[in-house]
């Protein structure tokens, strides 16, 4: 495998900034007004404007597994890197194909409006009731679809330079303990024993002890040679 290098770095700096970047502005396009529209119905007239969490509302889970992705690829190994990034061209060309549907076919979502002011009911009467009026698209839905195109752009970029992203060292090191040495010198001999404490002198209060002893075993204290007394 080859070792990280500046395109490396390079490359997965680019696709983290155009995953936030795309997130970012697919959810400012879906907060936002995408159509507004000017129906005659009659004697009436309505005007009114939709936002992009009615047109579109697929857009912000959209965004939100973008960015779940940005974090899943600031932890993944190279093959994970290879999945997010296949997951995240998937998300942008989602993304793409649910804005250009609603620019393509407005009606469903001024439908909600069209009824709520004017009481207007049934899916064909409404579109002809649109088809009829005035609709415009604002700028909003082609941000939806560039922040798509973008997330496109940057799974691509993470597919392509995943083998050569930069991998996070050790933070932690494992320090073996080694037993000591027996031996002071190195060598193979062993290390000589402790000295032996020095004998300590009897005392008076120990001879006295000692000659009562020999009474209770019915020896003779005072012979030195050990011999029993008679009993």
């Amino acid at each position: 495998m080859r070792a990280p290098d500046a395109a490396g770095k390079r490359g997965k700096r680019t696709a983290l900034m155009s995953i936030v970047v795309g997130a970012g502005l697919a959810i400012l396009a879906w907060s936002q007004a995408w159509f507004s529209f000017d129906l005659v119905l009659g004697p009436e007239s309505y005007s009114g404007e939709v936002r992009g969490d009615v047109a579109a509302p697929a857009v912000m889970a959209l965004a939100l597994a973008a960015l779940a992705v940005l974090a899943a690829l600031a932890l993944a190994g190279l093959i994970f890197r290879y999945v997010l990034g296949g997951l995240l061209t998937l998300v942008g060309a989602v993304l793409v194909l649910q804005s250009f549907i609603a620019v393509g076919n407005p009606a469903p979502a001024i439908a909600p409006e069209v009824t709520a002011a004017s009481g207007l009911a049934g899916e064909q009467t409404i579109a002809d009731a649109v088809a009829a009026g005035t609709v415009t698209v604002t700028f909003w839905p082609w941000l939806a679809v560039l922040a798509g195109a973008i997330l496109v752009l940057a799974g691509l970029v993470v597919m392509t330079t995943a083998r050569r992203w930069p991998t996070g060292g050790r933070r932690f090191t494992t320090t073996s303990l080694e037993p000591a040495d027996a031996t002071a010198g190195g060598d193979d001999e062993p290390a000589a024993a402790p000295a032996a404490a020095p004998a300590v002198a009897p005392t008076d209060s120990d001879r006295r002890v000692e000659q009562w002893d020999a009474l209770s075993h019915g020896d003779d204290p005072t012979d030195t040679g050990g011999t029993r007394a008679s009993s």
